[in-house]
């Protein structure tokens, strides 16, 4: 599939940047339901794209990113935009009990969990929507969580890459071109942590190293 113009406008909106970038994709993550009721700039368009392009995994995998972990990333851009619902006909959706509590989104990473007076009405709302609770978030950043860096790729997927490209619903590697160099900048950090005697960041480096791994073989 194609990715449109209106996608990567909507991609550009919803881009999810750090510091002042963080305060507006929130505030537009915030303003879906309002822009989905009256179908704003398409929104709708975007939204049927998007779920697309997770089934179909046809969004190319990111420089640094394996065909897997793009894939992912756009299910917490669908979490974060959308909702918990997963998109439909989404081939590996996220288990709602997994959000905020073990797997973490750009919206909700800056979240206050202890004076949550601090936190807005919209974003009460939105957490609402999703069913994550300021405990789901606290939990997630205890030491020693069990944290949802990323799932495994699941077995199989390579096979599925496959079979779409065969059936033109989408083009490309399963690798970006800087997978090679993402690997090595993980590894030279989890040698760091070991250095410094931190092993649990150190093993936290290795989950992610090991969900990036193929299945297929």
């Amino acid at each position: 599939m194609e990715i449109s113009e209106n996608f990567r406008e909507w991609r550009q909106e919803f881009s999810d940047g750090g510091g002042e970038l963080r305060d507006f994709y929130m505030e537009a993550c915030e303003q879906v339901p309002e822009w989905l009721e009256s179908n704003f700039n398409d929104l709708r368009g975007f939204r049927d794209e998007l779920a697309a392009h997770i089934r179909d995994s046809s969004v190319g995998p990111f420089p640094s990113e394996t065909q897997w972990t793009t894939d992912e990333i756009l299910r917490d851009l669908w979490f974060d935009v959308f909702g918990a619902e997963p998109p439909p006909g989404d081939p590996y959706p996220v288990a709602r009990e997994r959000w905020g509590r073990y797997r973490m989104t750009t919206y909700m990473e800056d979240i206050p969990t202890k004076d949550t007076s601090r936190v807005s009405e919209p974003t009460r709302q939105w957490l609402a929507a999703r069913g994550v609770t300021f405990e789901d978030l606290a939990a997630y950043k205890e030491p020693g969580a069990e944290v949802e860096y990323s799932r495994p790729e699941p077995p199989g997927f390579r096979q599925r890459l496959d079979e779409l490209t065969a059936a033109g619903r989408r083009n490309g590697p399963a690798e970006g071109d800087r997978v090679a160099e993402a690997r090595a900048d993980l590894l030279e950090a989890k040698q760091s942590y070991l250095d410094t005697g931190h092993e649990e960041q150190a093993a936290a480096v290795d989950k992610l190293l090991a969900d990036r791994e193929p299945r297929d073989e």
